[in-house]
């Protein structure tokens, strides 16, 4: 008895694409249903509030006292937030500025070195280079003349 390796099964392409819109779909009209569901309540409140002032006013004052201690609230982490970021200016300028400048150092001294390194190592090694690379070229055509060719060089 063969058993054949399990083959993974693949989902088109198309289908979820098609469920990606059903979805979409569904999701649309769940926001159009609570739209109208939303509506529909205010216009119920509004309309009980004109029939019954009393309530109202009591609703009133509850929101009211709702607003007072949501403002107190937001006050309080207003507050906060600004001792958070202060501690944060205090941490950027003690603790980040330092670092800052050491790379700036760090920075200076590297440039520094390239310079050194580059009029005092690699400028003569050009000369050198080239120094060598022509007297190899006019070793070579006194050789072509010499031997009665002429010169190798057409400049």
């Amino acid at each position: 008895m063969e058993t054949k390796p399990h083959e993974p099964t693949t989902v088109p392409m198309e289908t979820e694409s098609t469920l990606n819109d059903a979805q979409m779909k569904r999701i649309q009209l769940y926001l159009v249903i609570g739209g109208v569901l939303f509506l529909a309540l205010l216009i119920a409140a509004i309309a009980l509030m004109a029939a019954h002032p009393v309530a109202t006013a009591v609703i009133r004052d509850i929101a009211i006292i709702f607003v007072a201690l949501e403002t107190f609230v937001v006050g309080a982490a207003l507050v906060v937030l600004l001792f958070q970021l202060q501690s944060l200016i205090r941490v950027l300028r003690d603790e980040i500025q330092p670092l800052l400048n050491s790379l700036n150092e760090t920075a200076n001294t590297l440039r520094g070195t390239s310079a050194f390194v580059s009029q005092h190592v690699t400028e003569p090694v050009i000369k050198v280079a080239s120094f060598t690379a022509g007297v190899h070229r006019v070793l070579g055509d006194l050789v072509a003349v010499v031997k009665g060719l002429g010169p190798k060089s057409k400049a």
